[in-house]
């Protein structure tokens, strides 16, 4: 069985990842439902995904952003 690594709020595809796999991975966007929270850790070495908390939402506003 493979390191996985969790997630604060949940996991996220990167632009290299919708680079590498334009069909599937969208930058921004949840990966698998079956890995959402926990995913393996090469994943995040390799910068495939990373943290929703951490994607920069230029332009759009979430109800974090008023507490």
């Amino acid at each position: 069985m493979s390191e996985t690594v969790t997630a604060k709020t949940y996991w996220v595809w990167t632009d290299k990842a919708a680079t590498k796999n334009p069909a599937y991975s969208r930058s921004g966007e949840p990966i698998w439902e079956d890995k959402r929270y926990e995913a393996p850790k090469q994943w995040l070495t390799d910068g495939l995904i990373q943290d929703a908390e951490d994607v920069d939402k230029e332009g759009q506003t979430t109800i974090f952003d008023f507490i």
